[in-house]
């Protein structure tokens, strides 16, 4: 574990961000629910450390994805839904805005979907 905590601190050094990381490093995923973990990173970086938890509730039980394990997908959650907001926020101040039955007729997934169907119906007749 060791020696996966110095390359990532070499890979820190090389992007220059080693000075500018203020609060230090968060560690997320299954990994850092590993007894000491933060101990070993600060000891091998001589930088603070601690678990990411996430912190934004995305379903009605919460504590199923309040582990560190999920903060990787949820922040990864998180960020597609503000570029999927500012994708059509860019789209409606552009005039560039379709009704959605003329957005999916005829689309990619229509035609995939109906060739899968055609596939199968062929198949079938034989």
């Amino acid at each position: 574990m060791e020696e996966i905590v110095e390359h990532v601190y070499y890979e820190i050094k090389n992007s220059g961000y080693e000075k500018k990381l203020i609060a230090g490093i968060v560690v997320t995923g299954g990994g850092s629910q590993l007894k000491h973990i933060t101990q070993l990173i600060e000891y091998v970086t001589g930088m603070d450390t601690r678990v990411g938890f996430p912190n934004e509730h995305l379903a009605a039980s919460s504590e199923e994805v309040t582990s560190p394990m999920y903060a990787t997908g949820v922040g990864l959650v998180l960020r597609g839904l503000e570029q999927s907001k500012k994708q059509k926020a860019a789209e409606e101040k552009s005039g560039k805005v379709q009704n959605h039955s003329q957005k999916t007729k005829g689309g990619w997934f229509d035609k995939i979907f109906s060739k899968g169907k055609q596939w199968f119906e062929d198949d079938s007749t034989q």
